[in-house]
C-alpha cells in the first residue's frame, strides 16, 4: 500500500542534516569527521524512511518490550561501558565502532510513556497509581544514566513527561503538583540565591500552600504538598554536598558566574559568547571563524556547533537554524493533532518535546544561560548515535503522519 510522506518534514530534516555536515566540516577543518557524519547521515535517512513502512500498530505492541531493551542496554553500559566516563558500548573488539545507548533509550522511554498514558483516559490520570507509573517510567532510565555519570542526558529523559501528561488530559493544577517539588529545589538552591535562599524558599512554601488550600479547600492535600515541597528543598543541600561530582558543581557555578574561573571551568562559555558575538549580522564567512580556526572554542564540532554557526554565519545563520528547529517542532505537534490514536498522538508530542528540550539546552548553553551539559544540537552536532536517534524520531513522526487515519 502506498504511503503518504510528510514531504515538508522530510525536506526540513534533510536540509538540517546537510547543513550539519557542512558545519562539522568547518568546525573540524583538516579532519575527516565530516565524512563519518555523512555516512551516519545516509544510514539515518534510510532508517527514517524505512520506519514509515513498518506495519500498523507494531510500535504500539512493541512499546514496552523496546523500553525493556533500552533499560537493558543502559545496564550493559554500567557493566561493560567504554570511554571516560563510560557512556558507550563497543561494537567491535578494537572499540573503533561504538554506540551510546542513552540516546536510543530516549525514544523507547517516550514510546513506553505514550503507551502507558494512551491506555488511560484523562479521568484516570489523577490517580496516584497512574501518576506514579508515568513518573516511574521516566525515573528508571534517569537513575541509570545518572550513574554513568551523565547528568545532562539523564535530565533529558524527564523533559517529555509534563508535556505528555498535559496532552493526555491531566489538569493544570495536578501538573503543578508535579512541578512544585522542582520549584522547591530551585528556590532552595543556595548558590543561586546566595544568602537569601532560606527567605525565598520559605516564601515559596507559604505562597504555594495558601494557593493550594484556597483552590482545593482540602487540608490533607495541602499538608501533603507542604511535606513534599519541604523535603524536596531540604534534600537539595544534601545532594549538592554529597551527590554531585566536583565538575558538575563547577558547571552550575560557572553558569552563575563564568568569570569566577575564566581560564578553567568558565573558558567554554566565555569563548562561546565571544564566537557568537563576534559574528555580527552576517558572520565572518564560512571557514573564517577565528575562535574555531585557532582552537579557542572547545568541542566546536559537537557541543558548541551553534557557536561556530553564530561566528561564521552571524545572526542570520543563527536565525535560519532556529527557524528550522521551530518548524520541526511545530510539525511534530501538528502531526500529534492529526493522529486518531492516543498512543500515536502522545508519541508525536513526546518526540517534539525532547527535540525542544535539546535545542533549548544546547543553544542556551552556548550563550551562557544554561549549564554546559554536553547535550548535542539535533542533526547538527557530530555524532552517529545522536544523528541516527533523531532520524528515528523523525521516522516515527513520518510513520504517524502516514498512518494517521488508520489507528
Amino acid at each position: 500500500m502506498r504511503r503518504e510522506l510528510d514531504l515538508s518534514l522530510l525536506v526540513a530534516v534533510g536540509i538540517a542534516i546537510l547543513f550539519g555536515i557542512t558545519m562539522v566540516y568547518s568546525a573540524a577543518s583538516g579532519s575527516t569527521l565530516w565524512r563519518s557524519q555523512a555516512i551516519y547521515a545516509v544510514i539515518a535517512i534510510i532508517l527514517a524512511v524505512a520506519t514509515v513502512y513498518v506495519p500498523d500498530k507494531l510500535f504500539l505492541d512493541l512499546a514496552y518490550p523496546l523500553y525493556a531493551l533500552g533499560l537493558m542496554t543502559l545496564l550493559a553500559v554500567l557493566a561493560f561501558g567504554t570511554g571516560d566516563p563510560a557512556r558507550w558500548l563497543s561494537l567491535t573488539p578494537s572499540g573503533s565502532l561504538r554506540v551510546q545507548p542513552s540516546e536510543f533509550a530516549k525514544i523507547t522511554t517516550i514510546m513506553a510513556l505514550a503507551r502507558f498514558l494512551g491506555d488511560r483516559s484523562s479521568d484516570h490520570l489523577v490517580s496516584p497509581k497512574a501518576i506514579g507509573g508515568a513518573v516511574l517510567i521516566s525515573m528508571i532510565p534517569i537513575a541509570l544514566v545518572a550513574r554513568q555519570p551523565d547528568l545532562g542526558t539523564a535530565v533529558s529523559f524527564g523533559a517529555p513527561l509534563i508535556p505528555m501528561l498535559y496532552w493526555a488530559g491531566m489538569r493544570p493544577l495536578h501538573i503543578f503538583f508535579l512541578i512544585a517539588p522542582l520549584l522547591s529545589v530551585v528556590f532552595s538552591f543556595e548558590p543561586l540565591w546566595q544568602d537569601q535562599a532560606p527567605i525565598v524558599f520559605a516564601l515559596f512554601i507559604i505562597v504555594s500552600s495558601v494557593v493550594i488550600q484556597l483552590l482545593l479547600a482540602r487540608m490533607w492535600v495541602t499538608l501533603t504538598m507542604l511535606a513534599v515541597n519541604l523535603s524536596a528543598g531540604l534534600v537539595t543541600v544534601y545532594l549538592w554536598a554529597n551527590f554531585l561530582l566536583e565538575y558538575q558543581k563547577a558547571r552550575v557555578l560557572t553558569l552563575l558566574d563564568p568569570e569566577r574561573d575564566p581560564l578553567g571551568t568558565g573558558w567554554n562559555i566565555i569563548q562561546s559568547r565571544i564566537a557568537i558575538g563576534s559574528g555580527g549580522p552576517t558572520g565572518k564567512g564560512f571557514l573564517e571563524g577565528t575562535q574555531t580556526k585557532y582552537e579557542f572554542l572547545p568541542a566546536a564540532h559537537t557541543d558548541f556547533i551553534f557557536s561556530v554557526i553564530g561566528e561564521e554565519l552571524g545572526f542570520m545563520g543563527a536565525v535560519f537554524v532556529l527557524s528550522l528547529f521551530l518548524f520541526l517542532i511545530w510539525r511534530a505537534l501538528s502531526i500529534g493533532t492529526m493522529a486518531n490514536s492516543r498512543f500515536a498522538s502522545l508519541l508525536a508530542v513526546g518526540l517534539g518535546s525532547i527535540l525542544t528540550f535539546h535545542v533549548f539546552v544546547n543553544v542556551g548553553m552556548t550563550i551562557g544561560v544554561m549549564p554546559v551539559t554536553g547535550l548535542p544540537l539535533p542533526f547538527l552536532s557530530y555524532g552517529g548515535s545522536s544523528l541516527i536517534t533523531n532520524a528515528l524520531a523523525v521516522g516515527l513522526l513520518l510513520h504517524i503522519y502516514a498512518h494517521r487515519h488508520e489507528y
